[in-house]
């Protein structure tokens, strides 16, 4: 039992890890806040059920957007809704994902990361946290609790994201130049 219990920690702390690039693979795909959260969820499920089959964690990231983009792909068929990216474009959106990944460390990113949310006022590191957390809160719920509709509550994680955004590729960019 403790062997099933480091895996867990394992694979709950790599999800942890890179649930931020994952989702913005899953939403880059989909297009719709509600689909990349939902499709999240069956990916993590799916990675949780799957772990054993990974061989090393350091392939876990591009194991993980393999799941991801078969979801995806399932999730188009299923929902017989309209295509917005054809699964070469998925394909594309995967490899590219690869390519940023080797050519900047994640650590490092992840560093600028905690450093931009640190300068973030109080409200918008609370409503970051709480869409983003483990727990798997939904953005209706997160509107709930901070007294906003929905839309509202999506459209300030849009600019959030894009302050984070914005900031760390500033402070890569700096550091780079020094």
């Amino acid at each position: 039992m403790p062997a099933e219990t480091d895996s867990q920690s394992a694979v709950t702390q790599l999800l942890v890890q890179y649930q931020g690039a994952l989702y913005a693979y899953l939403y880059a795909c989909v297009r719709n806040p509600t689909d990349a959260d939902d499709l999240f969820q069956e990916v993590s499920m799916a990675v949780v059920e799957s772990f054993s089959q990974l061989q090393t964690e350091d392939g876990f990231f591009p194991w993980a957007r393999e799941i991801a983009s078969r979801r995806v792909l399932a999730f188009y068929r299923k929902s017989k809704k309209e295509q917005p990216v054809s699964p070469q474009v998925i394909s594309a959106l995967s490899d590219a994902a690869h390519h940023v990944e080797q050519r900047q460390p994640l650590s490092e990113r992840q560093e600028r990361l905690q450093e931009c949310l640190e300068r973030l006022p109080r409200r918008s590191r609370e409503l970051i946290a709480r869409y983003y957390n483990t727990s798997g809160e939904c953005g209706t719920r997160v509107a709930r609790q901070f007294g906003q509709n929905v839309n509202a509550v999506y459209a300030k994680i849009h600019r959030i994201r894009t302050i984070l955004r914005d900031c760390i590729a500033q402070r890569l960019q700096q550091e780079s130049g020094e």
